[in-house]
């Protein structure tokens, strides 16, 4: 089976981290200054970045670094990237029993400092037109949901579940929410009720709310990208 490049960067990266070479808590080299080490361009290091975040071994901070958290395998889940029908369908059908017990958790659990962090996220959607930095809003509402849920497992699970997107999906996924301006409209409404839910800490209608929202992108990503 040949191997992706940000997959060889990575094991790379995690044997360094495994020998020492950054110890817990320090922060690695920059994403221009792995890219010039290892060869290749800024996007392969990104991803190899996001793969060893999803594993829990970095933490990466937007503007701030990257910084080792772990030093050992002992927390680790493996997901292939989804690459036909039947992934597919499981990829949807975790991530729903994930999100949908997730968001009624973050009813009980939630603090004002989560709400506060989910508001800030839909004002940024709010503000932007740029697709990649919408999709990744998007991304961030859901981790943030599930981190509003005190479960850190849950939220590394999601984290590594968004890494497995093909570029198929993340293409249709793009195109379907982000093409029309009635979509992103819809989008953000269906955030902000979810949001709701959170705030009256309400938890059978946070479930019920992200279980709507999670059933419409269930039928587009079936549509566009597979049975297309």
């Amino acid at each position: 089976m040949i191997r992706k490049g940000y997959e060889i960067v990575a094991d790379a990266l995690r044997e360094q981290i495994e020998q020492g070479v950054w110890p817990v808590g320090s922060r690695i080299d920059s994403v221009e200054q792995l890219a010039v080490k290892f060869g290749v361009g800024r996007s392969t290091i990104r991803e190899a970045l996001m793969s060893l975040k999803a594993h829990g071994w970095v933490d990466v901070r937007h503007g701030g670094g990257t910084f080792v958290l772990r030093n050992s395998g002992a927390f680790q889940i493996e997901a292939p990237e989804i690459g036909n029908v039947e992934q597919l369908r499981q990829w949807l059908e975790l991530r729903f029993i994930l999100e949908t017990e997730g968001a009624a958790l973050a009813a009980a659990r939630r603090s004002n400092d989560h709400l506060n962090e989910l508001d800030g996220i839909l004002a940024e959607m709010a503000s932007l037109t740029d697709e990649d930095k919408l999709e990744q809003c998007d991304i961030r509402f859901h981790l943030k949901l599930a981190g509003a849920s005190g479960n850190e497992l849950l939220v590394r699970t999601l984290e590594t579940l968004f890494l497995t997107m093909g570029p198929a999906m993340r293409e249709s996924r793009r195109l379907w929410l982000f093409a029309e301006q009635s979509q992103t409209a819809r989008l953000s409404e269906e955030h902000r009720a979810i949001v709701d839910a959170v705030l009256l800490q309400n938890a059978a209608l946070a479930r019920e709310r992200v279980a709507s929202h999670l059933r419409k992108v269930e039928q587009m990503l079936r549509r566009l990208t597979y049975e297309a």
